[in-house]
């Protein structure tokens, strides 16, 4: 006789599921940041699709605890990499000390540190453009873009996870229901 399928609700049951669940999440959510950024004219969801992956997690309390972290943290980079690409121009040094600014900006005045590695990243991806066109405001519409990618998936990753959330939730109350009978 061989041996019965292990429960689903032994852990090795629940971490299958779980992983299963992340991973067509993360399909589903960076499936629709794709169709959304074709659709506004953007050919490059990549920015898009990143944060999908970065914000998802298997629950949905840690996912928003990662939605908030790097929108505050995107928002914070944008701004400092807008605020130095404006006041000293489009230089390669510029880049470097606005990066380590917002390194010191987060550590020192953001509650939530967790995430203080996207802020130097945003100030990158927001002024890199200016610098390579050699342009204050060359760059300037690829940058927001980008931020609005960023902000676009997070935000994707949130609402594909508390939909999965809800349809746990009802899974669990028709289990229960069916138990109680």
């Amino acid at each position: 006789m061989s041996a019965a399928p292990a429960p689903m609700s032994s852990p090795f049951g629940s971490i299958r599921l779980a992983g299963w669940q992340l991973s067509l999440r993360i399909l589903i959510g960076a499936g629709i940041v794709w169709v959304l950024v074709h659709h506004f004219g953007r050919h490059d969801p990549l920015w898009a699709m990143i944060s999908v992956v970065i914000v998802s997690e298997p629950e949905l309390d840690a996912t928003l605890v990662n939605f908030r972290g790097r929108a505050l943290h995107t928002v914070i980079g944008c701004a400092v990499g807008l605020a130095f690409l404006y006041t000293f121009g489009p230089q390669n040094w510029s880049i470097l000390l606005a990066m380590a600014v917002s390194v010191l900006i987060v550590t020192n005045l953001v509650s939530q540190v967790v995430a203080w590695r996207i802020t130097p990243v945003t100030v990158a991806i927001v002024m890199m453009p200016s610098v390579i066109q050699g342009s204050r405001v060359g760059g300037t519409p690829i940058a927001l873009a980008r931020t609005l990618e960023v902000l676009l998936g997070s935000a994707v990753a949130v609402l594909v996870s508390w939909i999965f959330a809800e349809i746990n939730r009802a899974r669990r109350k028709a289990r229960d229901w069916a138990r109680a009978r």
